[in-house]
This record gives structure tokens, C-alpha cells and sequence, in this order.
């Protein structure tokens, strides 16, 4: 069985999907602290002008990810809102899309963590994604934390493969997941070019770029680059 790990990213990028899709089950580490330089609560998506940051602000940070409280003495669903809508209204698919955001974005989010949670499976459900999705809070057990907090996971869910972004590179100990007979494996991840309104081809953009864009056949060109 095949196991990913990922905090709940806000309108997380192609990336975290394809991840996703290859995984027969996904945790979302809402119990992880945020940091300061991750993607929790900002992503970038296209602009005329080039990318543009969307940023949910937030109160106290530097706590664990599901307790974390929105600043909602601002409109910032509003605007996130009418941003998307202003650069995204005029691509092929806005209208098959649109109403599901828009709803989303139409209630007022206590916590950051049921915030991206609602979005990530709604990305989920637009993309086909049968992999099934599990809170790290839901099983009330201290993991531990970076290295040991991912082998255990994946050994108390009787995952025998874990898949790692790239990045864990700097943090993963083969040894420990050589010792719970969990064969440790790199996301080998191919950002796909597609369609894009606005100039040059820009990478790395929330996957609501793609959707708006690509619409159905989003799924099928992110597991054709896939390597």
C-alpha cells in the first residue's frame, strides 16, 4: 500500500495532486506547526501582469495547523474571490467550475486547516481522485515529528511504500524506513505545459489554473507527464 504525507496546503499547486493520484492513501498533517516559508495560506495563480500571490490571513501562527484561526476582520474571501473571477472568468471551463468555488468562497472559515480541507477535496472530486484522504488529528496519536511522524504514519497505516516530495530529501532517513520494511520512494514529479491565458507559459501555479484551463482532461495530462 502506497502512503503520501503533505500539510493542507491552501489551492495547493499541480504537484500536490499528482502526488495525490499516486497514492492509495493521503495524509493531511493538520496537527504539523505552520511555517512561515510553506504554502498554508498563499498561493499564486495568473495575472496579465504575471503571478499573483492569494493570501488568507491568519491570526496566532506558530502553532499546530488545526488550530490555527483566520483573520476574518477583513474580506479577504471577497477578494480572493474577485481576483479568481477577474483572471479566470474568459477561460474555456470558468463555467463549469465556477459555482462550486464560489460557494466555497461564499462562507465565512473559522480555521485555516477546514478551509483547505474543503478545497482539497473539491479539487479532488474535479479531478477523479479516488484516493482516499485521512487527518492526521482524526487518529488522536503523537506521531512524533519530520522523519519518525512519516514512517509511523505509514507504518500504522500497514503502508509497505511511502511516497516523499523531493524536498524531504534534506530530512528522510532511509535506515528508518529500511527498519519498519517501508520501501521509501521520490515523487518524480513533471510539471506539465499547458494552455494558459495571459503570455509565456507560468509554472507552478495553483492547480485552479489548470482546471479553468484544461477542465476534464486536467487528470489525464498531469499522469501523462508523469515520469
Amino acid at each position: 500500500m502506497k502512503i503520501a504525507i503533505h500539510q493542507p496546503n491552501y489551492i495547493p499547486w499541480i504537484g500536490f495532486f499528482d502526488k495525490i493520484d499516486q497514492v492509495d492513501k493521503f495524509v493531511l498533517i493538520d496537527k504539523a506547526h505552520h511555517s512561515k516559508s510553506g504554502f498554508l495560506n498563499r498561493n499564486k495563480i495568473k495575472t496579465p501582469e504575471g503571478e499573483f500571490m492569494l493570501t488568507v490571513p491568519l491570526k496566532t501562527k506558530q502553532i499546530p495547523i488545526n488550530e490555527i484561526h483566520i483573520a476574518n476582520n477583513s474580506k479577504w474571501q471577497e477578494i480572493h474571490w474577485k481576483i479568481i473571477e477577474t483572471n479566470y472568468k474568459k477561460c474555456p471551463y470558468w463555467s463549469d467550475y465556477r459555482n462550486g468555488f464560489e460557494q466555497i468562497y461564499s462562507i465565512k472559515w473559522d480555521k485555516i486547516a477546514t478551509l483547505n480541507i474543503a478545497l482539497i477535496e473539491h479539487f479532488k472530486s474535479l479531478l477523479t481522485i479516488k484516493t482516499e484522504l485521512l487527518l492526521e488529528s482524526d487518529f488522536e496519536i503523537d506521531f512524533g515529528q519530520r522523519n519518525s511522524r512519516n514512517v509511523n504514519i505509514t507504518s500504522y497505516l500497514n503502508g509497505d511504500v511511502y511516497v516523499s516530495g523531493t524536498g524531504a530529501q534534506v530530512y528522510n532517513d532511509p535506515s528508518e524506513f529500511h527498519a519498519q520494511q517501508i520501501q521509501l520512494v521520490y515523487q518524480n514529479f513533471k510539471h506539465p505545459i499547458y494552455p494558459q491565458r495571459f503570455g509565456n507559459f507560468q509554472p507552478n501555479l495553483s492547480i485552479i489554473d489548470m482546471l479553468f484551463n484544461c477542465g476534464p482532461e486536467t487528470i489525464n495530462i498531469i499522469r501523462h507527464n508523469r515520469l
